[in-house]
């Protein structure tokens, strides 16, 4: 029963700061105020699950530098526990299918967002040039190599799109480690548990300038196995 007042409530809130973010972008189409609203919306969410995040690492990320960021993904709480503790406007990218579903999805279509169709490759070649083309003047971009929410908490094997955008676009890679959240809303349950959740923020890793497809797979087994081991640190 708790759990279904939590997600009532969420779904609530979700939806007012949802129609007052597309009035904004309507009429004024301001992308700073924009992440500010999602800013204030993760840490609401939070505080209604009663998740308490503390950040570690947030003086690696230096303002106004644009970077990738990769993350392990264990439950739906990732995105709002990134969001209100890393010091950065991030995009992220969202199922195109999402924007059918009304307020939120009409929401994220007018917002800097990143939508893709993972079922056509084309499409998402598309998306990494329009990404890369504006990682200069954007916003930094958060992936989650695994692409999908992991079924134990473990991390899983990842795909190159992360990596091939921040060889493309120069930008460093920032390896994100998500701990605890696998516990907060495990997959496929609708059980919401309160708790402490740590994120680890690690040292920007800058691409080789000219890489090769082993040097590229260098980086991802590298990146990989920081997060795997600061998942693994005890809390």
């Amino acid at each position: 029963m708790r759990s279904f007042f939590i997600i009532l409530a969420i779904f609530i809130e979700t939806a007012v700061y949802a129609i007052v973010a597309m009035l904004h972008m309507f009429l004024w189409r301001n992308d700073e105020t924009f992440y500010a609203f999602t800013r204030s919306w993760a840490r609401l969410t939070l505080r209604i699950a009663g998740i308490h995040v503390s950040a570690i690492g947030a003086e690696n990320i230096r303002p106004g530098e644009r970077y990738v960021y990769v993350s392990n993904h264990a439950s739906l709480f990732d995105i709002p526990v990134i969001i209100a503790s890393v010091p950065d406007n991030i995009r992220i990218m969202y199922k195109r299918q999402l924007a059918r579903i009304p307020i939120f999805g009409w929401c994220v279509r007018m917002s800097p967002f990143i939508a893709i169709d993972r079922e056509r490759s084309r499409d998402a070649s598309d998306v990494l040039e329009s990404i890369v083309a504006t990682m200069s003047s954007g916003s930094s971009v958060l992936v989650f190599p695994e692409g999908t929410r992991s079924e134990n908490g473990e991390v899983g094997a990842f795909r190159r799109g992360a990596f091939v955008l921040a060889l493309r676009s120069g930008k460093p890679l920032v390896p994100l480690s998500l701990l605890g959240t696998a516990t907060i809303l495990p997959k496929n349950t609708r059980r919401v548990q309160g708790g402490k959740v740590f994120v680890r923020i690690g040292p920007p890793i800058h691409a080789p300038e000219f890489s090769t497809r082993e040097q590229e797979k260098e980086m991802m087994a590298n990146v990989r196995q920081i997060i795997v081991n600061n998942v693994n640190l005890p809390s």
